[in-house]
């Protein structure tokens, strides 16, 4: 510990506002606790934290297994879009989310909360006795404005909430051919068949792409050379690990009959274990975007990368259609 970890974490605020609200739905509750302005304005959202519970599953674990084991940290409120105080509407331009536990020595975090008390917040009694490890706290910038909004605790607050795409496992076994596009069915969690259709499967020279990205003369106008420097050597460190020169990532581009988001996975991957990769994380998930918005049978098109080295050569590729996103219906509530 020394003075300069303080100073880093101590935040004057330039203007404070407590709501405190608590929210019960669900059988949980949830605690508006208020906002702060400083360089930019942040609502804050205490809400209940639950650990993800793991199967416990025999052998060794492979992609699949950790695949199908995923289950993200629920934070409900950190996907919302929009607060309405009255008629005056916040827009939301992202957040984070976690347990307290981890803010033990987060002296920024204990900082607001008594800031928030010397404001006039009154701890609820169900927060009071709740250990740290059973909350977590979402912070939510607003965006684009220069004063905190005009409250009252009578005030009516209308939450826009945007929640991400629902995951689906489905874990269909599917053969793509490089140049060839085919058509197949699959059933989905509601019981309806979906047509899908893979227009074209393509060899991606990452390598290639990489390397006409940061010859991008628009990068320079938004980053220093050295900054895209460091960037060129995270970006080739990871490719090094992840796709030797010379090899290749699966391209697909397709369309479906419900507007689903596709993850394919080789089967390769899928019985491989996990390996430890250091350097950048930005190809984990690629994709690509299609010229055309719509494909040859009327339908959107989509695309989605297969990020698993296959030799230039490779003609058929072993795969499955892993999972879906389907999108979740934004929602509105209203807190009085």
């Amino acid at each position: 510990m020394n003075f300069s970890l303080i100073e880093y974490f101590h935040t004057k605020w330039h203007d404070i506002l407590v709501i405190g609200k608590t929210i019960e739905r669900d059988g949980l509750k949830y605690h508006i606790l208020g906002m702060t302005l400083s360089d930019e304005a942040r609502l804050y959202i205490i809400e209940p934290y639950m650990t993800p519970e793991r199967k416990k599953q025999k052998g060794v674990s492979n992609y699949r297994k950790l695949l199908k084991e995923h289950d993200g940290v629920v934070c409900c409120y950190l996907h919302c879009s929009e607060f309405c105080f009255g008629n005056e509407r916040l827009k939301t331009q992202g957040g984070t989310g976690g347990s307290l536990k981890y803010s033990l020595e987060d002296y920024g975090t204990i900082q607001l909360f008594f800031d928030m008390m010397n404001a006039g917040w009154t701890i609820p009694e169900w927060i009071k006795d709740t250990d740290w490890e059973n909350l977590q706290l979402v912070t939510l910038t607003i965006a684009d404005i220069k004063e905190l909004p005009r409250y009252w605790p009578d005030m009516p607050i209308t939450i826009t909430h945007k929640p991400d795409p629902v995951r689906h496992l489905l874990e269909k076994p599917v053969t793509l051919n490089v140049g060839k596009s085919r058509s197949f069915c699959f059933t989905d969690n509601y019981g309806d068949q979906v047509q899908c259709h893979v227009n074209n499967v393509t060899l991606i020279d990452v390598w290639k792409e990489t390397e006409a990205e940061f010859k991008d003369p628009k990068l320079a106008e938004r980053f220093s050379q050295e900054q895209i420097e460091q960037a060129r050597k995270y970006s080739y460190d990871t490719l090094n690990q992840r796709c030797p020169k010379g090899m290749c990532y699966i391209g697909i581009e397709y369309e479906c009959s419900k507007d689903l988001d596709l993850v394919f996975y080789s089967k390769q991957y899928l019985s491989s274990r996990p390996q430890t990769h250091e350097g950048s994380s930005h190809f984990l998930m690629m994709h690509i975007k299609p010229d055309q918005k719509t494909g040859t049978h009327g339908l959107p098109l989509k695309g989605r990368v297969i990020d698993t080295p296959f030799s230039p050569d490779t003609t058929q590729i072993p795969a499955e259609l892993f999972l879906y996103y389907e999108k979740a219906e934004e929602w509105t509530e209203t807190v009085l």
